[in-house]
């Protein structure tokens, strides 16, 4: 205590700290309970040790009277404003959870660095630290909510320096699958060809195109169902405009960001999306998800095993004896892929290795041939099919020796066991 005693009669010699400063100065951060009134003790004790010793001045800066802490710029005596401020502001948002930091400006931090470094202080908290207990404590009691800084539904900020509260709710991630009905519908929204996405008459004031999309279907009713500022897909992997996905359809997640509302059943986004694609599109299986599934699905969509149902033309008849060939070729082969021509303009020029497992057909007529192919995610199929020009190799038109037209692709099945390996429902 004498130590202690010691440095406040130097520090009050030329500053005023206010008692909550004193108090994360001094108390033991690792105690189940904050004792607020520590400050105030030491204070106390303090000014009987200075009056003794008949040091007045000193006196004086023990009390506010004006005087601005050196420590947190009197953060503490706007404390109940800011709580004030905080509760208004989430009133707006649904959540369960929530975390509170803090913006400090670096002079602050500077002058209490050079105080604990000068007198040797290693106990009590930051500023930061402290400021984000006591906050929490105040505001989970008053709202019931939970504090938790590791996955929190709302991040509540508060900017020392421009006395300013930013609310960021969390995103939201949910998982699903949607099956492709219809050919004719991209996958991503095109903007607007007149106002190029700041929204016109035109499109509605959207700032897409009223072109269908799988993203147009679904995202607009995930974001007014969250009340979100936007919302965004994640898909594993696309398919072509002319190109349908059916059977176990191609998994997704959308990401919501900022939303206002988070208690939304996932139901009513399914049955109200596939009532407004009529068809054209059908959602399923949607989850609640964290952000690691995203991350997942994006990685393992290169690498999960995808089947196709491929129709082509041949420039001549076709043998059984050629066909066969094509399927010994092609099984268990690992295809080297050169970025195809149609997407160079998006892409990156390079070479790709990716695996055909399994190769199947079924001869419609003499030049015509339905195959069934089971391969790595990321293979591009169609150039399987025709060769773009040597850029895919081996491929059904270099082994057959002639031009191979693709009349139709079909995704028939998407990591069936995803689910499984990302333990969801």
């Amino acid at each position: 205590m004498n130590k202690i005693l010691s440095i406040l009669e130097d520090i009050f010699s030329k500053n005023y700290v206010c008692s909550l400063c004193l108090t994360r100065l001094f108390y033991n951060p690792n105690s189940k309970k904050i004792e607020l009134n520590l400050g105030k003790k030491l204070k106390n004790k303090f000014k009987k040790y200075i009056l003794q010793k008949k040091r007045n001045i000193i006196i004086k800066n023990l009390y506010k009277n004006s005087k601005v802490c050196i420590l947190c710029k009197n953060l503490f005596f706007n404390i109940k404003k800011i709580i004030l401020n905080i509760i208004y502001k989430i009133q707006f948002y649904e959540f369960n959870t929530f975390c509170v930091g803090i913006k400090i400006p670096s002079d602050i931090i500077k002058i209490e660095d050079e105080i604990r470094t000068k007198y040797e202080i290693t106990s009590g908290d930051s500023l930061k630290s402290f400021f984000n207990k006591i906050l929490c404590r105040i505001i989970s009691k008053r709202t019931g909510k939970k504090v938790d800084f590791y996955n929190p539904d709302l991040k509540i900020i508060y900017d020392m320096k421009n006395d300013k509260i930013v609310i960021e709710p969390s995103s939201i991630y949910v998982y699903g699958r949607y099956i492709k009905n219809k050919r004719g519908i991209r996958q991503t929204r095109e903007y607007c060809d007149y106002c190029r996405g700041s929204g016109c008459s035109e499109c509605n004031y959207t700032g897409y195109s009223k072109e269908p999309s799988i993203e147009g279907y679904i995202l607009p009713v995930f974001k007014e169902k969250f009340n979100a500022e936007d919302s965004i897909l994640h898909a594993s992997g696309r398919e072509d405009i002319d190109v349908i996905t059916i059977n176990t359809g191609r998994p997704f997640v959308v990401e919501v960001r900022r939303p206002l509302k988070r208690n939304v059943e996932l139901k009513q986004i399914e049955d109200e999306i596939n009532k407004k694609a009529n068809g054209d599109i059908l959602v399923k299986n949607l989850q609640f998800v964290n952000r690691n599934v995203m991350k997942k699905i994006k990685v393992l969509s290169k690498y999960e095993e995808k089947t196709y149902l491929l129709k082509v033309k041949f420039e001549r008849p076709v043998t059984k004896q050629t066909l066969d060939f094509i399927v010994s070729q092609l099984t268990n082969r690992v295809i080297s892929q050169r970025t195809p021509t149609r997407v160079l303009y998006r892409r990156k020029d390079m070479v790709r290795y990716k695996m055909v497992y399994s190769v199947e057909y079924k001869q419609i007529d003499k030049n015509i041939v339905e195959f069934t192919i089971k391969c790595q995610g990321g293979l591009y199929v169609k150039e399987l099919a025709h060769g773009d020009n040597n850029r895919t190799n081996p491929s059904i038109a270099s082994l057959a020796n002639m031009n191979v037209e693709v009349l139709s692709l079909d995704v028939i099945s998407i990591s069936p066991e995803l689910e499984k390996k990302l333990n969801l429902s």
